[in-house]
């Protein structure tokens, strides 16, 4: 006999809880698993088609995730299917509460108003699919999870996923270590170091969480086993957090930390063997961070100079950002379209991210947003902080275990979450943000009172589960295919296999019509061909599509090799206008603006022109870089434009000036930047042309200087000058 999911025996004194349905196990597996496989397949950040030889592009999506909209596609489909399995069952079907999911639905609401008003075209067509695909987790999570099995089966996959990647980080910095780089920061699958920081500081309390409870539940000898396990499992995602070297990552792990352990210490949950592992995790990880060099590299001075450098740098991004958010309060500068939008109120060097998710949505889609954002976590947080009792330990065995400790391990890992977004883009990585939106699930799903539950006829729950499932599905098969192909492409184009790179575009664009980048790629291919006027439709359009300075740049580039000078200034003066900055623009249009380039004595517009370029490199735009190992030579080029002007002019104090300046920027790229682009060939890094260039400036300030010394009586400085020329020469 059976009533309200308990079994009863015949005597009516045995008790024991029914198992779940099949159907919410299968749901809750798929979700699960498909969270967990987000960071391996997805943790990269799409950055337009990047090269993938024929033969690598499984190794690429499986193990690199140099596929993140593949690899997204394959999470997402395994979430849409415990989605539609749960929406096909549930007589009864669990929501968010209101006052967390009607902001979360208003917010996704607002960044799709903003990508149509503002026109952020594909770009901000990923951004919506990205958080719709959120919303479906968290509506999936909440509407299977209960405490029991079906928590276990998406909070189990997490850990171990996080635990492995740990493995993972720590062997990649092994191998680079072994192989002569003791200063590699680990990245894994992700972008680069800071988004893996972000999602090990999300896991990390998580773990904590489980290790807490589990110690706390199983009998021996089970206890023995699962606990060794977690406690390795937290050491790896702690040493690997360690190794990418991230301060802010290190310290949004810290403060969640102190949450957990605050809200456990609150209940009276700590055990003494729960605090002995966490001593020995301590002290395993001190060893990590005194014998790796990323880490130690931290304490010491010269590492202090580069973290005011980096910190520096973030700060005057927030800066930008919000300049951005305040000029456009309502709408943003588009959902998604950040990379174009910001450069204008920019006041440091180039940057694809604002360094802090809220205020990248407060640019990107408006303040309106960013207190839709607030308000939805400030509701999650007091759903999933509501106090319960714990079980009754007077009850015969077997009782209902305590939940608290992973419930607090949830709150902690989404708070460990919420700090390090203040100070980094962690949600640009869907593997972030997928695995934000679980934890935020499972936050509701395992409070006392997280969920309303309301009746929903199964014809309404069955049709708009697989439509919305449908739509997101043809959505995210379009990204992935056509980044498959794409990916491809871009290799046969650097291989120089032309008719294949074209062939393979093709397929891109017939999966992906809209994608700006690959328009502009077989655009790029079809000029190259000869194929003129197909060429500058796909150009134009991409352009329209993806107005970034980068774009009408290479745009104007292609009407300047028309010989149409007109077409191109318009294309360079965009850029211009959206970015003040862009120091290729601002050479080319000096360039233009000299009608005799044999003259070396500049007109009045060339040399504001080349000025600027100087004002720019001594201004806090051109000393703040997110890489400043990255030397410009756009400088050197415009200090020899002056010297040279300057030198006709016979202002030979003021030529001598700019030859110094323009010979140590050659210099520092000749030491720091052209190894790296030299050692980048297979990545398109290495332009041959574009280094002779480089080379024939570097050789000319060296020839020009010299003559000057030689004129001054400075002998034997002149000499050490004709020793580097002819050094380089024969290079």
């Amino acid at each position: 006999m059976q009533r309200n999911g308990v079994k009863h025996s015949g005597n009516g004194r045995t008790h024991t809880k029914a198992r779940a349905p099949q159907w919410a196990a299968w749901a809750a597996g798929l979700t699960g698993f498909g969270v967990a496989l987000a960071p391996w397949l997805s943790g990269g950040v799409y950055v337009g088609a990047r090269p993938v030889a024929p033969s690598d592009t499984l190794a690429a999506l499986l193990w690199s995730a140099d596929m993140p909209l593949m690899g997204a596609l394959l999470a997402s489909l395994l979430v849409l299917v415990g989605f539609v399995l749960a929406a096909w069952h549930a007589a009864m079907w669990r929501l968010p509460v209101g006052r967390f999911l009607l902001p979360l639905v208003l917010l996704i609401g607002w960044m799709a108003v903003s990508a149509v008003w503002v026109g952020s075209g594909w770009t901000g067509l990923l951004r919506l699919v990205q958080w719709s695909l959120g919303l479906i987790a968290v509506l999936t999570l909440t509407a299977v999870v209960r405490r029991g099995a079906a928590g276990w089966l998406v909070i189990a996959p997490l850990v171990a996923s996080a635990s492995l990647l740990g493995l993972r980080g720590c062997a990649e910095y092994l191998l680079n270590a072994l192989g002569g780089l003791p200063n590699w920061r680990v990245f894994a699958s992700f972008f680069n170091p800071n988004l893996l920081a972000g999602y090990l500081a999300m896991t990390a309390p998580l773990t904590m969480g489980v290790l807490l409870m589990l110690g706390r539940e199983l009998p021996e000898p089970r206890r023995r086993a699962y606990t060794a396990s977690l406690t390795v499992g937290l050491w790896l995602q702690l040493s690997a957090l360690a190794l990418t070297a991230s301060r802010l990552g290190m310290l949004a792990f810290i403060g969640a930390a102190v949450v957990f352990l605050a809200l456990a210490q609150g209940q009276r949950l700590l055990s003494r063997d729960f605090l002995m592992r966490l001593g020995v995790v301590g002290v395993l990880l001190t060893a990590v961070v005194w014998l790796s060099t990323p880490a130690t590299q931290r304490l010491t001075p010269k590492a202090a100079a580069q973290d005011v450098h980096s910190g520096t740098f973030r700060i005057e991004t927030w800066k930008g950002t919000a300049r951005a958010a305040l000029s456009n309060p309502i709408f943003g500068v588009g959902t998604g379209a950040f990379e174009w939008g910001y450069p204008r109120y920019a006041q440091v060097g180039y940057t694809r991210a604002a360094h802090s998710t809220y205020l990248e949505i407060a640019a990107e889609s408006g303040i309106p947003a960013l207190l839709l954002l607030l308000a939805m976590g400030l509701s999650w947080l007091r759903r999933a902080l509501q106090p319960e009792l714990p079980p009754d330990p007077a009850r015969p065995v077997p009782r209902a275990p305590d939940w608290r400790p992973a419930r607090f391990g949830v709150v902690a890992a989404v708070v460990g979450a919420a700090l390090h977004n203040a100070v980094d883009s962690d949600l640009q990585a869907f593997a972030n943000l997928i695995t934000l939106m679980a934890l935020l699930g499972l936050g509701l799903a395992l409070a006392v009172d997280g969920v309303f539950t309301i009746p929903i006829r199964p014809l309404e729950r069955r049709g708009t589960a697989l439509a919305v499932a449908s739509v997101l599905a043809i959505a995210l098969t379009s990204f992935g295919l056509g980044e498959w192909h794409a990916n491809q492409g871009r290799y046969e184009a650097l291989v120089s296999h032309a008719p294949q790179a074209v062939e393979l575009y093709s397929l891109a664009r017939r999966f992906d019509s809209t994608n700006p980048d690959y328009l502009l790629d077989a655009g790029e291919l079809y000029y190259a061909l000869g194929r003129r006027e197909t060429a500058f439709e796909l150009m134009t359009r991409a352009v329209a599509l993806k107005p970034t300075p980068r774009n009408l740049y290479r745009l104007g580039l292609y009407y300047e090799r028309e010989n149409d000078l007109e077409r191109a200034q318009q294309q360079y003066q965009a850029a211009l206008e959206r970015d003040p900055h862009s120091l290729p623009v601002l050479l080319k249009l000096a360039r233009l603006a000299q009608s005799n380039p044999a003259d070396p004595r500049l007109p009045d517009a060339a040399r504001r022109y080349y000025e600027r370029v100087v004002e720019i490199q001594n201004s806090p735009y051109g000393r703040v870089r997110a890489i400043p190992e990255i030397v410009e030579t756009a400088y050197g080029f415009a200090h020899l434009a002056l010297a040279r002007h300057y030198r006709a002019l016979g202002a030979t104090v003021q030529a001598q000036g700019h030859y110094e300046q323009a010979l140590q920027v050659f210099r520092n790229y000749r030491e720091v930047t052209y190894p790296f682009h030299l050692a980048g060939r297979t990545l398109g890094l290495y332009n041959p042309e574009r280094e002779r260039q480089i080379l024939s400036a570097h050789l000319q300030v060296l020839h020009d200087l010299a003559s000057l010394y030689e004129a001054q009586g400075r002998l034997e400085q002149a000499r050490a000058l004709r020793a580097e020329h002819a050094r380089l020469s024969a290079e």
